[in-house]
């Protein structure tokens, strides 16, 4: 899981899931988030649904050579089970994307529920 400071939209509420070891990552072109509701989100924009968040990822690294250029920064709220988010992971990488999940880095002295 990676840290960093990414796009804050106001529409989009999250509480992500904390862990202890996080790495930060600097830039990325693409950002998709699943909110509370387990709405989809890419760049922002709502999206309807899996097949489209593939489509959009695939049309937003498309002419990206580098790893760095096809990071697709992935964040979704602590309460979206696995079987919102793991539809959302295939369909970035069937669209080539390279995902680095989002969390809250929490100190050593938080418990992790």
């Amino acid at each position: 899981m990676v840290c960093s400071n990414f796009i804050k939209e106001a529409s989009i509420t999250l509480d992500p899931p904390r862990a202890e070891d996080l790495a930060g990552i600097e830039e990325y072109p693409v950002s998709v988030y699943i909110d509370e509701d387990g709405a989809m989100y890419l760049q922002g924009s709502k999206i309807a649904n899996a097949e489209e968040l593939e489509w959009g990822v695939r049309g937003l690294i498309a002419d990206k050579a580098t790893e760095k250029g096809q990071t697709v920064l992935f964040k979704c709220d602590a309460s979206i089970t696995r079987d919102v988010f793991e539809s959302a992971l295939d369909a970035i990488a069937r669209g080539g994307g390279i995902i680095a999940a989002m969390g809250d880095k929490i100190s050593r002295e938080e418990e992790v529920p």
